[in-house]
């Protein structure tokens, strides 16, 4: 399951859901879910004053 972490302190945050599955990373550092037309777009999350890692375990 994909998580959001904050190299600096250490946060974990699960990423974000949209149409019932976990959001992708899109492009310019972008979640989205990818499912054509109902495609949401939200901004990666700051943790610390850096945005936060996309990390696919």
């Amino acid at each position: 399951m994909p998580k959001l972490v904050c190299r600096i302190c250490g946060d974990e945050r699960d990423v974000p859901k949209c149409c019932d599955k976990s959001m992708v990373l899109g492009n310019d550092y972008m979640l989205c879910c990818c499912n054509g037309e109902a495609c949401q777009h939200q901004k990666i999350p700051e943790c610390c004053d850096q945005r936060m890692e996309f990390v696919d375990f």
